[in-house]
């Protein structure tokens, strides 16, 4: 209750007025004479606390109390599902190692002590590097948003360095054989938009025919099914709607199963003709490569198969990045494979060491001049 009656000894009511934050602080309390007053100064906190404001007392935050604050304030754009994923790295890996601890008091060997018990307790450095980026992202926030700390004391140094492997992928000659051999299994389309339009799992869960647009010879990317969540949602990845290109063979494939289905069916399905799951997919693709008598790969490595596909077509790696649906270069690079063996093949374009050099004309030695005949008179 906001308002609180008090008795003085004369019998005299005096009433007081307490409202927290949303981060659990006190605002300033006053008591008034007059009830009336006190509902006035109620209703101003209440709107204080519902348009965001906090009691004056950062210096006495705690990091725990940080965290429901940053949460509202800087993950309006985080997808419901990596959201979901930083309050479980925060309950695992941060609130039990400084989350009763003052913020302004967080220091750089803290940091370290985070990501020290981490790599202590096994974790990959991928996640190790999760938790890395949600620490500086927070703490920066505090100390260049809202000056709450005086500096970020998540270093660059504290940085995991991961590994990047080469994934998996098909040649282009391993790619024919795959969509041979599921051309007419329940599991064709899945793989055929895959290697064709570079579509990941989660948005091919997601397709349903009024997101194939035959006219334009593309695909909507608009909807995926979030494993994490277990259902689907209106948000790719990405974050904004994507669009995927749709070749003529893939175009001529995708009419012959359009047939009778309603624009609210789904393209890909499982055996059962009901959404499709991972599940189903990965185990389904592995009999599909073991039967076409090719190396076992992934969903995800049907993604970097695909890129095999339009590089070998003469695709840039802008091209590839457009096709992936990929805000930077530095991620599409990892889809680009065989760049030494390319290098070589362009490299052995050049003269061999039997053909002429024709030396260019700047170097050619000039001819000598004749000598000048001068009559003197």
């Amino acid at each position: 209750m906001a308002i609180v009656e008090i008795e003085t000894k004369s019998g005299a009511t005096h009433y007081q007025v307490k409202v927290r934050d949303y981060l659990g602080c006190w605002f300033p309390t006053k008591v008034f004479d007059r009830k009336i007053d006190a509902e006035r100064y109620e209703r101003d906190l209440l709107f204080q606390k519902d348009k965001g404001a906090l009691v004056p007392v950062q210096k006495n935050i705690t990091v725990s109390q940080y965290w429901k604050f940053w949460s509202i304030e800087c993950r309006s754009r985080v997808s419901e599902g990596w959201r979901s994923s930083q309050d479980q790295i925060l309950r695992d890996y941060i609130l039990p190692v400084i989350g009763n601890r003052k913020l302004v008091d967080i220091r750089s060997q803290d940091i370290g002590a985070i990501l020290k018990r981490m790599q202590d307790k096994g974790r990959s450095p991928q996640t190790v590097l999760h938790v890395y980026n949600i620490l500086h992202k927070m703490f920066g926030d505090a100390a260049e948003e809202f000056e709450f700390i005086g500096k970020n004391p998540v270093k660059r140094k504290h940085r995991p360095r991961v590994l990047i492997k080469e994934r998996n992928f098909l040649s282009t000659a391993e790619a024919n054989l795959l969509l041979e051999a599921s051309k007419d299994h329940w599991l064709g389309p899945a793989i055929w938009i895959a290697l064709y339009s570079a579509l990941r799992s989660s948005e091919l869960q997601g397709l349903d025919w009024k997101s194939v647009d035959f006219e334009r010879d593309r695909i909507i990317i608009c909807r995926i099914y979030n494993k994490k969540l277990r259902r689907l949602q209106d948000r790719p990845k990405q974050g904004d709607w994507g669009v995927a290109p749709v070749p003529p063979r893939l175009k001529a494939y995708l009419q012959g199963l359009r047939k009778d289905q309603a624009d609210n069916d789904f393209v890909c399905r499982n055996a059962l003709g009901d959404m499709l799951n991972y599940e189903s997919l990965n185990s389904g693709l592995k009999e599909l490569c073991r039967k076409a008598g090719i190396k076992v790969v992934t969903p995800h490595e049907l993604r970097h198969s695909s890129t095999e596909l339009y590089i070998d077509k003469g695709a840039s790696a802008e091209d590839v990045r457009r096709l992936l649906n990929q805000k930077s270069l530095s991620a599409t690079a990892r889809y680009i494979h065989r760049t030494d063996e390319r290098l070589a093949k362009i490299a052995s374009q050049f003269e061999t060491a039997s053909d002429p050099i024709n030396p260019s004309p700047l170097n050619q030695t000039r001819p000598k001049s004749r000598p000048v005949l001068r009559i003197v008179s």
